[in-house]
């Protein structure tokens, strides 16, 4: 897999993790999770999309343990 590759499964987890920083909620968290899997279907390559989905994963992980025991 090239870096570019790599680079936009990375980016796709950002929303989870600014929406865990902005909201400080799991609400938060998983609005931001479902708008970065709506961007990783609607703009993703076919062949990539497991790639996405495994950044947005991540991005959810971390934007959950960001929070801890939110609401």
């Amino acid at each position: 897999m090239s870096f570019v590759v790599m680079a936009i499964g990375a980016a796709h987890s950002l929303p989870p993790i600014i929406g865990a920083i902005l909201s400080k909620s799991k609400t938060g968290t998983l609005v931001g999770a479902a708008i970065a899997t709506l961007i990783a279907f609607a703009s993703g390559n076919p062949v990539f999309v497991v790639v996405d989905l495994v950044g947005v994963g991540l991005g959810t992980w971390l934007g959950l343990s960001r929070i801890g025991n939110g609401v």
